[in-house]
């Protein structure tokens, strides 16, 4: 935010030196970030007036000026556009030194003498950038001092960064209040005093608001008569100062009143506004409007829209419309001041990537009571420098009050936050100050500081302005150097330690993805963020695996297509409403694809497959002592079917499987990737944590194969667990080592070969006890399953 410290004096007497100024504005928390002069007062610099202007006889885009200085002619060659005979213009003549750091000489250019400079704003150091020479007033005496001549005095301008939570120092007033604070100065705010017509605007204009959420306060003015043309020097040079444009004096002053007030307005043509008639809606979803930038925008729902009676003539808060813009023909002018709540600006301005200085006010928190004095300060203007008459009164549409906030004046609670020993009394007049008035031990907040809710905001006030440096350094501190311990946090950790010994790469996405895909692609809702930073960021994700996607689509893109990656991180799950905040749930997933051995020489070239990303959740599980666990078959929109689920009792742990083809196919991968995500704090509550170790086993054991026909739907799982329960203490391992379907097995059955290991860590064991134990096994298996022994 650029603020002239010249403009400050209307409301200020300053005497202070602008430095000092700017380091004591950065004490109390506006940090001034630069500070530039801006003077006019040049040796050599003077008046001039164009006597003729003829092409350059060797350069097609230079000219050369018979330039009147005064006391002598000066021929100039010329670069610029918009020279013409007959404009006066500022004068560098020989000897001069621009603030760009040019020294004027005499010389000759493409073969013709040049002595002096038609200079530009730019190179005198007025504007950061011009399209041609200064054209100045006609009236100006030709020769003088060109800082005498315009009453130039010179200016200093603080760029000062202006937090989100202070809208109210977006202007001029509101820095004015800051110093007046520091100072110990009063402001005083122009006074508006409104020349008005016997007949009210109310017979020539209608306001009516149908989106009060969007747009709680719509007031206008009607403007007769007005002749739209140059702005004053005092007004250009105002708003040039603090880096906006020229364009015409109505618009000149709704920016003027707008840098000044910190309140956005916007003047109509009023005879392009049809019906007589202002209605505040919201957009329907894709709904086209052109603004004056004359872009043609799309626009979702819930973007609130300046309408007339028969079409949209604005964006509310954000900018205007081509087809109601004041040009040189308008005669009549509806002025429009209006609040608008900043969490509708914020998502229309992102979404349509419009980022106006109206905008930028509106959507930090813009004063709602300050509609009115913004409105009228602009209408007197604009009687006074175009001439207009203005209506009587002002149409208000206002259905629900904003009132100012009231907050407890605890003065035990600021000093014990601020290590002060300071009064009721004194704080009081440190916060009246600026404006916040104390009321039976309340602090009445304006509604121009929307940032002040609580009592920590009031110690903050205090200690800004009463001085950090008054406030003693506490000798003590009470410092907790015991940090508790988060088992979750820990057992994240380890569970990276786990897979990064397995050879699994960890990657760390966003949390936010692209919503309106992942809902059509799993049909899942997304949680919303009302203010997305892009389209393809509008929503919290709900799983790990589009983020994994869209790696494996990176990686792809780099011909790197054997990957092994996994994240733990958060994701969040919306509650019965948006109104509630979403759930969050720290979760792990896996994503495999590619060859299993890689490309080296002695790969098998084989492709993964469910079997290996089911391997690497054994062995996880194994690692962490997670062994009452069991898959089931499981059906989930994100996987392709079969799928399997991973429980411990009658909790899920997670699930495992090929990701959706037609997920795959969005993020541009052809080949198969297989993928698990598990709770993390699910498997955090189920793994053992009272360990028990045993020994080597001191004896051997005798292993039997075993082949049985099953049914083909017969789950692996359930034939381990009878065999097990059959075995009993004997029998210390169950491993399949094959499974066939194929020639001599019937089509509906699969062939499922076993490996027995039986073994007693107290001795060797007898041929003949596995051998009855074996038969105990066949037999069960045969009663329960109808399984066969295969031939």
């Amino acid at each position: 935010m650029k603020i002239s410290y010249n403009w400050l004096k209307d409301y200020l007497p300053l005497n202070e030196d602008p430095y000092q100024i700017g380091e004591k504005l950065s004490l109390t928390g506006l940090e001034v970030e630069e500070i530039i002069e801006k003077k006019l007062d040049i040796p050599n610099v003077v008046v001039g007036k164009v006597l003729s202007s003829e092409k350059h006889p060797n350069a097609d885009k230079l000219s050369v000026c018979r330039v009147d200085v005064g006391d002598e002619e000066l021929t100039i060659v010329c670069g610029a556009p918009n020279v013409a005979p007959g404009q006066t213009v500022p004068v560098a003549k020989v000897g001069a030194l621009l603030p760009i750091g040019m020294k004027i000489r005499k010389s000759k250019i493409r073969g013709v003498e040049s002595v002096g400079m038609i200079c530009s704003e730019e190179e005198l150091g007025l504007a950061e950038h011009s399209d041609g020479i200064w054209v100045l007033p006609d009236t100006l005496p030709i020769g003088v001092p060109l800082a005498q001549a315009l009453q130039f005095e010179t200016d200093y301008i603080l760029d000062i960064s202006v937090t989100p939570n202070r809208p109210d120092c977006l202007s001029h007033i509101g820095v004015a209040r800051e110093v007046g604070a520091i100072i110990g100065k009063p402001i005083q705010k122009p006074e508006v005093q409104l020349s008005e017509m016997d007949q009210p605007a109310a017979d020539y204009i209608k306001i009516r608001i149908d989106t009060p959420e969007g747009c709680p306060r719509y007031a206008a003015r009607v403007i007769r008569n007005i002749r739209v043309g140059e702005s004053p020097a005092w007004l250009v040079q105002r708003l040039e100062a603090v880096g906006m444009r020229s364009i015409n004096n109505v618009v000149d002053v709704t920016n003027y009143v707008m840098m000044e007030t910190g309140h956005p307005l916007h003047a109509f043509d009023y005879d392009l506004i049809r019906g007589g008639q202002i209605i505040v809606r919201e957009s329907v979803e894709g709904e086209k409007f052109t603004t004056l930038d004359d872009k043609e925008h799309t626009l979702k729902a819930g973007t609130v829209l300046i309408c007339d009676a028969e079409r949209p003539v604005a964006i509310g808060g954000i900018m205007g419309g081509l087809n109601s813009e004041v040009n040189q023909n308008t005669v009549n002018i509806l002025l429009e001041s209006a609040y608008f709540k900043p969490e509708s600006i914020q998502r229309s301005a992102r979404y349509l990537d419009i980022h106006s200085e109206a905008s930028q006010r509106f959507e930090r928190g813009a004063d709602p009571n300050g509609v009115l004095y913004a409105l009228d300060r602009a209408a007197q203007l604009i009687a006074e420098l175009a001439g207009g008459e203005v209506l009587k009164g002002a149409v208000d549409e206002y259905p629900r009050r904003i009132e100012p906030k009231r907050i407890p004046l605890k003065t035990e609670q600021i000093n014990r936050l601020l290590g002060t020993n300071l009064s009721a009394k004194e704080m009081s007049e440190i916060l009246e100050r600026i404006e916040l008035r104390v009321e039976d031990g309340e602090v009445v907040v304006p509604t121009f500081r929307p940032d002040l809710e609580r009592v920590a905001d009031l110690a903050e006030e205090v200690a800004r302005l009463y001085g950090l440096d008054n406030i003693p350094a506490k000798e003590q501190t009470v410092i907790q150097y015991r940090i508790p311990r988060n088992e979750l946090d820990f057992f994240a950790d380890r569970l990276r330690e786990i897979l990064t010994g397995m050879g699994i790469q960890e990657v760390i996405t966003n949390s936010m993805i692209n919503r309106e895909v992942w809902e059509k692609l799993t049909g899942k809702p997304i949680y919303p963020i009302l203010n997305p930073i892009s389209r393809d960021m509008d929503g919290m994700r709900n799983s790990l695996l589009p983020s994994l996607a869209q790696v494996i689509q990176h990686n792809r893109n780099r011909q790197i297509k054997d990957l092994r990656i996994f994240e733990i991180n958060r994701t969040f799950h919306p509650g019965s409403s948006l109104n509630e905040q979403p759930k969050e749930v720290l979760r792990l997933a896996i994503a495999i694809t590619g060859k299993r051995d890689g490309n080296v020489w002695y790969s098998t070239h084989q492709d993964v497959d469910v079997y290996d990303i089911k391997g690497i959740m054994e062995a996880l599980l194994d690692k962490i002592s997670l062994d009452n666990y069991r898959f089931i078959y499981y059906s989930d929109s994100v996987l392709e079917s079969p799928a399997l689920q991973i429980v411990a009792g009658n909790e899920e742990l997670g699930m495992l499987g090929e990701l959706n083809h037609e997920i795959a196919s969005f993020y541009e991968i052809d080949d198969s990737v297989f993928v698990a995500e598990l709770n993390v704090s699910n498997l955090l509550e189920n793994r053992r944590t009272d360990k028990k170790y045993q020994p080597i086993p001191r004896f051997p054991y005798i292993d039997r194969d075993l082949a049985l026909v099953v049914d083909q739907e017969l789950e692996a799982g359930k034939l381990i667990e009878l065999i097990r329960q059959k075995g009993g203490k004997l029998l210390s391992r169950v491993e399949i080592f094959d499974i066939y379907r194929g020639k001599q097995i019937p089509p509906d059955k699969k062939s499922v070969a076993l490996r027995l290991i039986f073994q007693s860590p107290e001795r060797t064991l007898k041929e003949e006890e596995v051998n009855r134990t074996m038969t105990k096994i066949i037999k069960a298996v045969e009663a329960t399953f109808q399984a066969k022994l295969r031939e």
